[in-house]
């Protein structure tokens, strides 16, 4: 039986399972010396396996991240009303959701920066090639974090002109103890999404297409030069640098850094079994010993058989209010009903359906995402309506289409209109895998026909900008900073 690659380092996951600190407070996730931690290779090793643990916390890309990001759009519902005003843009600044996801973030990137740290003081532990791999690991770790923390923290990057509204404090140093510099203010967002890229751009040179084969549990679940371009192509996008997001998903396509592909089915990258097909890049993954609890879970908050608290949205199944999911696309046979009699009347995704041990994994890059990267930014930079990116809008829209005739350049009047397409596109493909409020955010939209958690009532419509379309810093941070940390308008 496979393990989970974070659970194979019992170590690195019990010593960040007690460093709940602030980032005011950053301290090591692990508290052994330099010199012991990273005695032996495997010792080394173990400590950025620690990195991906923190990645995989319940209340961050293993269940919540992506759950938030869900209920911040308009697709899904809070059936039981589980995330009380989260979904309905009107948290405290005390609100644990917020306080737990900054958590979280903050202590992947003080493992990763704690491993680098370790790798740079030891010397000829491993291989000097070893080591610059092990480095991008936790460059890439730390990206993810901090793309992460930036979108849930901070407005979009077009939010102001240049990006000069606050981000996040960026973490790169190894603070040893409650060190008064690991107290840092907020970065500029433009500034947090240099280092990103920056993080991304040195990871790309220095980490390995595959672990062994393309098809590898670690392939898969490790950082790999696919998984760190696929979230560079991402950054660039939300930055609204389409040359940057068309050229990278571009190099990804032309199989620069392996060989991926659509599978034949839209459920084929989903449910056990399905996790390392050629359609994932990079996922969390979750196995029967290794797994969320039953309140972060994503089947115990997506599937009926669970906790069955997201229902979707009328406002997602109507062609009516999503144009482009025809009647008769595949992927609506993803979308199932209630198999309880609290939930009979309720519909649910099928895309987490292992109720019984909570190991989906979470998929958090896609080659879907890439192709279709690629052809928003493809239609973004071109004058006209792009050859290209409707070719690749099809590949993907193709494997769910039956009676929808294919897309050609003719079926658009404008550039606007393919761009639209691609966008709704995404809403389809896309969905309850934690895009689409950010979706709707990058391109200035609003959030419209947002049910509240009885799936009939609308709540007031959420507009670009808007105060509390972004999560407060949590007023612990705030206070422990002693005026260092600005708390978001509004909060």
């Amino acid at each position: 039986m496979k393990k989970n690659i974070f659970n194979s380092f019992i170590l690195a996951g019990v010593l960040l399972a007690s460093c709940q600190k602030e980032v005011t407070e950053i301290t090591p996730p692990d508290r052994l010396s330099s010199d012991l931690a990273f005695s032996t290779a495997q010792k080394a090793e173990t400590s950025v396996m620690g990195a991906y643990n923190a990645l995989q916390s319940a209340d961050y890309l293993s269940g919540r991240a992506l759950v938030y990001i869900d209920l911040l759009g308009n697709d899904i519902y809070d059936r039981t009303n589980f995330f009380g005003d989260l979904p309905r843009f009107n948290l405290l600044s005390n609100a644990g959701f917020a306080g737990g996801l900054w958590n979280a973030g903050y202590i992947s990137i003080a493992t990763a920066n704690r491993a680098i740290a370790g790798l740079a003081a030891n010397p000829g532990v491993v291989t000097a090639a070893k080591a610059k791999e092990l480095t991008a690991e936790c460059l890439f770790i730390r990206a993810v974090s901090s793309f992460y923390l930036v979108n849930f923290f901070a407005h979009p990057y077009n939010f102001t002109a240049g990006a000069t509204h606050l981000g996040i404090p960026i973490v790169t140093e190894n603070f040893t103890s409650n060190d008064p510099a690991a107290n840092k203010p907020r970065s500029t967002v433009a500034q947090v999404y240099t280092a990103i890229i920056s993080d991304l751009t040195a990871a790309l040179a220095d980490l390995p297409a595959v672990y062994g084969t393309a098809a590898s549990y670690a392939s898969k679940t490790r950082a790999t030069k696919a998984a760190a371009a696929a979230l560079l192509a991402r950054v660039h996008l939300y930055k609204g640098d389409y040359a940057n997001a068309k050229s990278v998903s571009l190099n990804i396509i032309n199989g620069q850094y392996g060989t991926f592909a659509l599978n034949a089915s839209p459920a084929g990258a989903f449910g056990p079994a399905n996790y390392e097909t050629a359609e994932s890049i990079w996922s969390i993954p979750n196995s029967t010993t290794d797994n969320p609890n039953t309140n972060n879970a994503l089947p115990q908050h997506y599937f009926p058989g669970g906790r069955g608290d997201l229902a979707i949205s009328t406002n997602f199944r109507d062609i009516a209010t999503n144009p482009y999911f025809a009647v008769d696309d595949r992927r609506r046979n993803l979308i199932i009903s209630g198999t309880t009699s609290a939930t009979a009347s309720s519909f649910f995704t099928n895309k987490y359906p292992d109720i019984a041990t909570r190991s989906d994994w979470a998929p958090i890059l896609r080659y879907a995402e890439v192709l279709l990267t690629y052809a928003e930014a493809s239609a973004q930079v071109a004058t006209g309506i792009d050859v290209d990116a409707v070719a690749k809008l099809n590949l993907v829209r193709d494997r769910a289409r039956v009676g929808a005739p294919q897309y050609t350049i003719a079926s658009f009047a404008t550039k606007t209109d393919l761009i639209n397409a691609i966008l709704g596109e995404r809403r389809i493909e896309l969905a309850f895998e934690g895009h689409r409020f950010w979706d709707i955010m990058r391109v200035k939209g609003t959030v419209t026909n947002k049910f509240d958690g009885d799936g009939v009532t609308v709540l007031p419509a959420q507009a670009f900008g808007a105060n509390k379309s972004i999560l407060p810093i949590p007023q612990a941070e705030v206070d422990k900073s002693a005026g260092i940390l600005v708390q978001n308008t509004g909060y």
